[in-house]
């Protein structure tokens, strides 16, 4: 039997184990890469996590390739991002402060702020948001879904989908006191998203700060979510409830 080593980490309780490719010399297919990430993922059969990452380092590029919980790929995850960054820089992949992770979605600019210990404060580059609904994407008739209502069979909300290196529905709300979690799951592979999509729940509490809950595309509920949060933000500005800065 093969033993597989890997590394946990948590960013804001957004936990991922870490598998580096480029020393464990794995050939894992994508198929394998799914039914193993199933398998650890597992909070009570296996180790437990959202997610995993498989890592590689190919004339001197760092490759990432990120899979769900449920084995499904996912184009990035920022809170994913930040962990590889402090696992590289931690690992001494690398020496420099700023390099680029190469996700699905394309070239991630990562900086490590400041480290101290086993903890890092990191800036992650997810790229410009995108509205179009080719771009998401989601299937309509107009061109962007803004601030528009999106009824399943749990009730309707008004929310603004958005793309930022993986696709995603914001709901502005009042308060959570409602089964956002049935919203979330019915949406999430709701046919209006080909690729199913994150769906985020939004309290906007002043024009610079919003509270909000996930529930990820092939995870469900999570503490925290980095992509998630840039959503949220940037559906916030193109709604006029929050600031730019």
């Amino acid at each position: 039997m093969q033993q597989i080593q890997f590394y946990k980490y948590q960013a804001l309780e957004n936990d991922f184990l870490v598998i580096d490719l480029s020393t464990a010399k794995l050939r894992l297919s994508d198929r394998a890469r799914g039914i193993l990430t199933q398998s650890i993922c597992d909070r009570h059969r296996g180790i437990g996590a959202d997610g995993v990452m498989f890592f590689d380092i190919k004339d001197t590029r760092f490759l990432m390739r990120i899979f769900n919980a449920d084995g499904s790929e996912a184009e990035v995850s920022g809170n994913g991002l930040r962990i590889l960054a402090q696992h590289l820089y931690q690992r001494k992949h690398t020496g420099s402060r700023s390099f680029v992770i190469h996700s699905a979605m394309g070239d991630n600019q990562v900086s490590i702020v400041s480290s101290r210990g086993r903890a890092s404060v990191s800036r992650i580059s997810l790229g410009k948001p995108q509205f179009a609904l080719p771009q998401i994407p989601m299937n309509g008739t107009t061109e962007f879904f803004i601030n528009s209502p999106f009824a399943v069979t749990v009730g309707e909300l008004v929310g603004t989908a958005v793309n930022v290196g993986n696709p995603h529905i914001v709901f502005f709300v009042d308060n959570f006191d409602f089964d956002w979690q049935a919203f979330g799951r019915e949406v999430e592979c709701d046919q209006r998203f080909p690729a199913c999509t994150n769906v985020e729940f939004a309290v906007i509490r002043s024009r610079k700060q919003a509270v909000h809950k996930s529930w990820e595309r092939g995870v469900g509920v999570t503490r925290a979510s980095g992509t998630g949060a840039a959503s949220t933000v940037a559906a916030g500005i193109i709604n006029g409830y929050l600031d730019h800065e």
